[in-house]
């Protein structure tokens, strides 16, 4: 029996349309179209981060953007390794050979496909710098096994909630538990710029790491401004902040 799902190529269960097409005039008419200037995306951030109940949030290019901005911050070492999931997108696995990092895979609970707390602490080791969790299909990974083992070592927690936008562990919203959150805006996803990621924290440092990363490493608003390390241009636009 074939099912018939929604696609992310069907428009028809959207919700876009006259209200987009509004903000979206009014980001044109304005003739700031980059978010440096812009205040659709910092509108959306300030959103976003109180809606999740989290101290930062930063938007960026994409959900692969996200996860490369999270292991950015983090700052391993070379050849530093991050624990994570083999059932994930390619995405979330090249930041961390962007980085000059090791992806180390832990196995995945047959019924769930997420990575366990003892499917992890079985591929731990000296060099391990991050965790990171993905919560597939909307169902979040047992965080407060993973969490205690994460806190108990000293190690940050990346989670990717690119498949669960707003979804709750034990009252707690994914991407607010751990050290950092990822997001994903693309056409597929709960809720879409067509492209577009988001990245969350309660860490100043890491904060701030993240917001330079996202900027090219540039510091925006010091008093010498300058590229403080090596860094790319991650911006969302403010037409797509006015979408979201």
């Amino acid at each position: 029996m074939l099912l018939d799902l929604p696609s992310d190529q069907d428009a028809s269960g959207r919700t876009l349309g006259a209200e987009e097409l509004a903000l979206l005039a009014e980001v044109i008419e304005s003739g700031t179209l980059t978010s440096t200037k812009g205040n659709f995306v910092k509108t959306l951030e300030e959103r976003f981060a109180r809606q999740l109940g989290v101290k930062y949030a930063y938007a960026c290019a994409s959900g692969s953007a996200a996860v490369h901005t999270a292991v950015a911050a983090i700052n391993p070492s070379p050849g530093d390794e991050i624990v994570t999931t083999a059932i994930t997108d390619m995405g979330a696995l090249a930041p961390i050979l962007y980085q000059s990092a090791i992806p180390v895979f832990a196995d995945v609970d047959p019924q769930t496909y997420n990575v366990t707390a003892r499917s992890i602490e079985a591929v731990l080791s000296e060099r391990t710098r991050a965790i990171m969790v993905t919560h597939l299909f909307g169902n979040p990974c047992e965080m407060d096994e993973i969490m205690e083992l994460a806190n108990a070592r000293n190690i940050p927690v990346i989670e990717d909630c690119a498949q669960s936008f707003m979804a709750e562990h034990e009252g707690q919203r994914v991407g607010a538990i751990g050290a950092v959150g990822c997001f994903s805006l693309q056409q597929g996803k709960h809720m879409t710029t067509g492209e577009g990621g988001l990245v969350t924290t309660n860490d100043d440092a890491i904060a701030r790491r993240m917001f330079l990363f996202i900027n090219k490493a540039w510091g925006y608003g010091d008093a010498n401004p300058d590229h403080y390390f090596l860094a790319l241009n991650y911006r969302l636009s403010e037409l797509q902040g006015a979408v979201a």
